[in-house]
């Protein structure tokens, strides 16, 4: 094998020259053949001749010209302005241009790089001209994927925004310090091009130089801020300048804390006579964190809010842009109530811009929807024992599930392979995320570093002797009944990998990342440890939010949150996996596996309502409507109203949705009832003589009026837990669609208790065995992980047959025929009722003593599409909530106070 610094220098040239030879905006002229042939010339030049090596770098590079960017969605107020086109040939883009010499420099395939300069030319045109003269203030919002390269993104706006006018820069980058210094570096690299850490320091700048700097430095932008500090009045006045005193931008990266902020306005204040005169523009990373008014009692998160206006205002010019990638706190602002959408002025009311992924982006899709192309997920069911999911502070594990030390052999063993596909000088992470609680997570990486520390020994003193003499030790014949289990099918075989396991564990450090003393800074940087990194990173809310793990390849996972945006940001392994993707590994509960399959589903519906809310031409306004009439936005709601005590009213759009029951109450005094309410409902069904005839088991009634729905839906005893199957709000929204209906009910084809079926006249009605788990521990109501009960293909039912025939046509993949396209094809809504005979999880023991009751209704539509109509109104007891919810927000407190 060639040495591997030459086959990258292969690799490097012939990508600068395909893209110099068609230029950047016809990357999609480059084929298979013009990439061979290019490598074969560069090759040559460096006398290399090996057809293996040549082959993967043809491969590689295959891989990066394949890779592309779409634009993304966008809604803007209808007062917008273009500027930038008429004022481009003005603009010197020095800053732009060495920014984006380094992205290409940095592993960025070059179609992201050409999409990103016309995404961030979409961002920079909708923020305001800093040349215009007079008074102006606009908000706006951008939202990217968790983990998607959203610090790329803004740094190249920042870096545009400088070329065109902008003079104060400021970052708010989150409630972490360890956040902030990550972005502090990444700015340094990205924008500066001098490496803060140094600023004081007596060095020369040539040795201070990183990232664009080493392409020019001509103009150097001013910080009083560094990797190590944040904002100090001492640091400003060592400096010893005023604003108008520096020729170029200024750049601050500062932590969203309340004394930061209180010292930065002072300094501001009381050291600049002129702020009038300089455009200003605010980043808000992470901006549904911490910066949104939430109104809480004890006033903590206002006062971040309202040191944020209060620097605004600073500036009589001034651009407030912010960024996340689950933007539920921002845009479900009620925008009804003056107080907090224009008085608290952070509401993005000029424009709203959705990012898309490149198409190397591992997010939710890939892993956990219906269609997911990796196999990366694993369930867990040892670590109650051992790390029960609820605990106290003060609990001391004795001891690591046998799950977790699978997990770090496979971390090992993922090592060893990326040593083999030449990876061995790039980063790699783990990441163990399984207490709240500081002390707990301290205990564990003590556990988990003598894990690390006996395999490392075990290695060492057994890896190179023949496989039968090695497997005789326990952690080698560990290691291969793992790589048996897990990496079978790789291009490697045992014996290599084996030979590899030094390598590969020798470097491997276990880190606590959270707020304690223990803490360790997430530093990969390239000055000091320019081998890459190993590490086994043990934490908590420190590693869900904005971090970034270099080469994460592994995480374990244990957290009991329900909320939306909490659990996609808690999803550090999203992200980009170049090499290395299918031997990630995910381990966690299936709780939260069946929540995260949820929650992507809701995810991608709502990107695909961007795109249908952005053809119908809505303001940001109009889309906040739209998003917060999403069924889903009441569990995000709540987040923001619980502190307050109220209790919390949502106005819902049910076009195009299907709700079901969630949580069943167990009582037999309930179960009656409920049972009685069916009866009256078959009774009714039977008098409209509309039965149809199937084939299968179940009973289909069709095209009935909606008196017996009615009667069904307000005899039927819901649990309060069941959010959406109130029936308040069903009846209110059955009353204005003012339609006839579809009812199914349900029978099992394959009944195991014929004694347990319910039987009313012609009707027989056999339970469906599920397995479910008690709601709140407790027995009086049982639940599904899953979030759903019924089975999809129900939906079919009463759908005429030729419409769906002709859609299965037109589809690649005949599985995605979903609910949500059988809803667009229905033409009445259909209840579907059916029993359920429960076992509880793993012990398969009779949760009730008898059958519940279950039903779901789909609703004809397409959900999502244009302005919401009919909408109706549910509230939710915020005790509740905080009941569910309460241990995540004091997690949360303890940060943001931090």
């Amino acid at each position: 094998m060639t040495d591997i610094v030459k086959l990258n220098q292969i690799e490097d040239l012939s990508e600068k020259f395909l893209v110099a030879k068609v230029g950047e905006k016809e990357l999609d002229q480059i084929d298979s053949e013009m990439i061979l042939e290019t490598v074969k010339m560069m090759a040559y030049s460096l006398s290399v001749t090996d057809e293996n090596d040549i082959n993967l770098i043809v491969t590689k590079l295959e891989e990066r010209f394949d890779i592309s960017m779409t634009l993304g969605s966008y809604f803007e107020a209808q007062d917008y302005i273009p500027w930038l086109e008429d004022n481009r040939g003005d603009i010197d883009w020095f800053f732009w241009n060495r920014y984006k010499r380094h992205l290409s420099h940095s592993n960025f395939p070059p179609k992201v790089v050409t999409q990103l300069d016309l995404v961030t030319d979409k961002i920079l045109d909708h923020l305001e001209n800093p040349k215009k003269e007079g008074d102006w203030s606009r908000k706006g919002l951008v939202v990217g994927h968790v983990q998607s390269g959203k610090t790329a993104n803004y740094t190249g706006v920042i870096n545009k925004a400088a070329d065109a006018g902008y003079k104060v820069i400021i970052v708010l980058a989150g409630i972490l310090s360890a956040l902030r210094s990550q972005t502090q570096e990444r700015i340094d690299e990205g924008f500066r091009g001098v490496d803060s850490s140094k600023q004081l320091d007596d060095i020369p700048l040539k040795d201070r130089l990183v990232g664009v700097g080493k392409y020019s430095h001509d103009k150097v932008p001013i910080s009083f801020t560094t990797t190590v500090h944040d904002f100090k009045n001492s640091i400003a006045k060592q400096i010893g300048s005023t604003l108008d005193n520096f020729n170029q931008p200024v750049v601050l990266v500062i932590k969203k804390n309340k004394a930061i902020l209180q010292n930065l306005i002072n300094w501001l204040k009381n050291n600049n006579l002129n702020l009038d005169q300089f455009p200003f523009l605010l980043v808000d990373d992470e901006a549904d964190h911490a910066s949104i008014n939430t109104n809480r009692e004890d006033s903590d998160v206002t006062a971040i809010n309202s040191k944020i206006r209060e620097l605004l205002k600073l500036f009589r010019q001034n651009m407030y842009l912010g960024y996340t990638a689950t933007p539920f706190a921002n845009i479900f602002i009620d925008p009804d109530n003056n107080d907090e959408m224009i008085g608290d002025e952070l509401f993005p009311r000029d424009f709203i811009i959705s990012l898309d992924a490149p198409s190397n982006y591992v997010g939710s899709k890939r892993i956990f929807s219906s269609d997911s192309d990796l196999d990366i997920v694993r369930e867990l069911l040892d670590f109650e024992d051992l790390l029960p999911p609820s605990h106290k502070k003060d609990y001391v594990p004795e001891a690591i599930p046998a799950s977790l030390e699978e997990a770090i052999r496979v971390f090992t063993l993922i090592r060893a392979i990326r040593i083999l596909r030449d990876q061995e000088f790039k980063h790699n992470s783990m990441l163990i995320n399984v207490s709240r609680f500081t002390d707990v997570q301290s205990h564990i990486k003590l556990l988990v570093h003598d894990y690390v520390d006996e395999l490392r020994r075990n290695i060492i003193n057994h890896y190179a002797l023949d496989e039968l003499q090695a497997i005789k030790n326990e952690s080698i014949r560990s290691l291969k009944e793992t790589f048996d289990k897990e990496f079978s099918e790789v291009e490697f075989d045992w014996k290599s990998v084996q030979l590899t396991l030094k390598r590969a564990v020798s470097p491997i450090k276990t880190i606590e990342v959270n707020a304690s003393k223990n803490s360790e800074p997430l530093d990969y940087s390239k000055e000091n440890y320019p081998k890459g990194r190993s590490i086994i990173a043990v934490g908590g809310l420190s590693l869900s939010r904005g971090l970034t793990l270099e080469g994460l390849t592994v995480s374990y996972f244990i957290r009991n949150t329900q909320m939306y945006d909490t659990l996609m940001q808690m999803g550090r392994w999203f992200g980009y996996r170049d090499g290395f993707a299918e031997l990630c590994r995910l381990y966690m509960p299936y709780d939260a596996i069946s929540w995260y399959e949820h929650i992507s589903d809701v995810t991608e519906e709502l990107r695909d309502e961007f795109k249908r809310m952005e053809n119908a031409k809505l303001t940001p306004e109009e889309f906040g409507l739209c998003v917060r009439s999403h069924p889903e936005s009441l569990i995000v709601t709540a987040r923001n109203k619980m502190r307050t005590g109220t209790s919390v009213l949502r106005q819902i759009s049910l076009h195009g949705r299907h709700v079901e029951t969630t949580v069943l109450g167990t009582s037999n005094s309930l179960q009656d009832s409920n049972k009685t309410a069916l009866d009256y409902l078959i009774k009714d069904l039977l008098l409209t003589n509309s039965l149809i005839n199937t084939s299968s088991t179940n009973y289909l009634f069709q095209n009935i009026n909606d008196e017996p729905i009615k009667r069904f839906i307000d005899a039927y005893t819901n649990h309060p837990a069941s959010i959406m199957t109130e029936p308040k709000p069903i009846l209110d929204y059955i009353g204005k669609i003012n339609c006839n209906w579809d009812v199914q009910l349900i029978s099992n084809s394959k009944p195991q208790n014929e004694y347990k079926a319910h039987t009313r006249q012609s009707i027989i009605m056999h339970p469906l065995m599920r397995t479910v788990s008690l709601y709140k521990e407790t027995k009086s109501a049982i639940t599904s992980s899953k979030r759903r009960f019924s089975d999809p293909k129900w939906e079919r039912a009463g759908v005429d047959k030729a419409k769906i025939d002709a859609h299965i046509k037109k589809l690649e993949n005949p599985r995605s025929l979903s609910g949500k396209l059988l809803r667009q094809l229905r033409d009445r809504p259909l209840l579907t009722v059916y029993l359920l005979d429960y076992e509880l999880g793993e012990t398969k023991e009779p949760a009730i003593e008898q059958t519940a009751l279950a039903w779901s209704i789909s609703f004809p539509g397409e959900a999502g599409k244009g302005r919401p109509e009919n909408l109706v109104e549910y509230i939710v007891n915020t005790t509740w909530w905080k009941q569910e919810f309460s241990s995540l927000l004091e997690e949360e407190d303890e940060l943001e106070n931090d």
